[in-house]
């Protein structure tokens, strides 16, 4: 068979709302337009690489929050495509239902859409390629689809495409909708199987076929933290060589700043700036760990400003314990002594959640009768 080149990729999730990701507005309105964005340079790659076609494993886009504008610019960006095809299974956040874009709206005629929960075959003769798929019609599907997945020809690569759940490896907080085993697909002759639904790149181990998550091309939350992208793929031989290549431009990242042995902010704002990640377009979440002087004034204000041009967001996270000696404060004869003393007895005899509760609230405590300012941490 001649060389065939594909890109396969996932999750995009168009329109995403980041009303709960803590965000600014302004900046939730900036990521969005990353997606958009991101959605653009993946099929600009697909036409400067000559891909013969696209693989999109579901969630295209929220259905929920869909606006026209967004399904016009989809159906422009897939139609400019052609004559290279586009493969779309619908998912969970975008199923095959009544009232969705994909049921209601005319396609280009390059595009297939899966609009079935049963698995359905496109041959492709000119390249000897067989895509099968199928897709959500439900926003939930628990069933294990890939039971039912027929033996596929021999004489074609056979791709598979689906939204669905490896059971063997489902991420903490990630629901499985579309479960599925490895087993399921060994033995039906499928050379690559296409999947969405996780949102990190990964590869599942099989001696059948090359079985792969694409992942999320542009990271919206702290769970989706570090450079993103799709997978480029090309069928040699019927053998497939899988490329990684990052195309996310606004990037989360965490640093852990150490900060027991400061005693100004500038020593912070040297530590962050030493990160290769603190850049302009990254989105950043510091924390601060460890016992610091209690002469360092914590102005997160101050660092902000400091940081301006640095970075595209800070989110502050304090973990940070000033050096306080409870027991010597305990020994004062005031008002700050007293409650040192009571709170320190309690803290002795409680359990192990009630303690945490207590040593935060005798930090409080003792930074407000010291006339200090009380960082809530």
């Amino acid at each position: 068979m001649k060389n065939v080149r594909f890109i396969h990729t996932a999750d995009i999730h168009l329109d995403t709302g980041f009303s709960g990701a803590g965000f600014p507005s302004r900046l939730g309105d900036r990521k969005r337009e990353a997606i958009r964005g991101t959605f653009r340079r993946i099929f600009d790659d697909a036409k400067a690489r000559e891909a013969d076609f696209v693989l999109i494993a579901g969630d295209l886009f929220e259905s929920t929050q869909a606006t026209p504008d967004t399904i016009e610019f989809l159906k422009q960006r897939l139609s400019e495509l052609s004559p290279a095809r586009v493969f779309i299974s619908p998912g969970n956040h975008d199923p095959f239902i009544k009232g969705s874009p994909y049921k209601e709206e005319i396609w280009p005629d390059n595009v297939h859409i899966f609009n079935s929960s049963e698995f359905q075959s496109v041959d492709l003769p000119e390249l000897g390629v067989c895509v099968t798929g199928l897709g959500f019609t439900l926003p939930y599907m628990e069933d294990r689809l890939f039971q039912t997945l027929p033996v596929l020809k021999k004489d074609m690569f056979n791709i598979v495409l689906a939204h669905g759940s490896d059971v063997s490896g489902v991420p903490e907080g990630k629901a499985a909708y579309g479960p599925f085993e490895v087993a399921e697909i060994a033995g039906k002759n499928v050379n690559y199987c296409a999947l969405g639904h996780y949102h990190s790149q990964r590869r599942l181990k099989s001696d059948n076929a090359e079985i792969w998550y694409a992942g999320i091309p542009e990271g919206r939350g702290w769970d989706e933290e570090g450079v993103r992208g799709y997978l480029f793929c090309q069928i040699d031989e019927n053998a497939v060589n899988v490329e990684r290549v990052v195309c996310s431009r606004f990037n989360l990242h965490t640093i852990t700043v150490n900060c027991e042995s400061f005693s100004t902010r500038e020593q912070i704002l040297d530590a962050i700036l030493k990160h290769q990640e603190a850049r302009p377009e990254n989105i950043l979440r510091i924390r601060l760990v460890g016992t610091m002087d209690p002469r360092l004034d914590l102005s997160f204000s101050e660092l902000e400003e400091r940081l301006s041009g640095t970075c595209l967001f800070v989110r502050w996270e304090d973990e940070t314990q000033p050096a306080l000696d409870f027991d010597a404060i305990a020994k004062e004869k005031t008002l700050r002594g007293n409650f040192a003393r009571v709170l320190n007895e309690r803290v002795a005899s409680a359990g192990e959640n009630e303690r945490k509760v207590l040593e935060r609230a005798r930090l409080y405590g003792i930074e407000a009768l010291s006339g200090q300012e009380v960082r809530l941490r």
